[in-house]
């Protein structure tokens, strides 16, 4: 049978994990944010050229 104290030790092992995997999301968004930004700028570029 599980203890209380097992259970109390899960459940922050659980915690733990969760919150170093938003960190891993959340680094994730970032770098595609800049990505985005990035071909953003690229695809402006192109039209600029298409315009001229």
């Amino acid at each position: 049978m599980t203890t209380y104290f097992q259970l109390k030790g899960d459940i922050k092992d659980v915690r733990s994990i969760q919150e170093t995997q938003n960190r891993v999301n959340e680094i994730r968004l970032k770098v595609l944010e800049g990505e985005v930004t990035i071909l953003q700028q690229e695809v402006r570029e192109l039209k600029d050229n298409k315009k001229s």
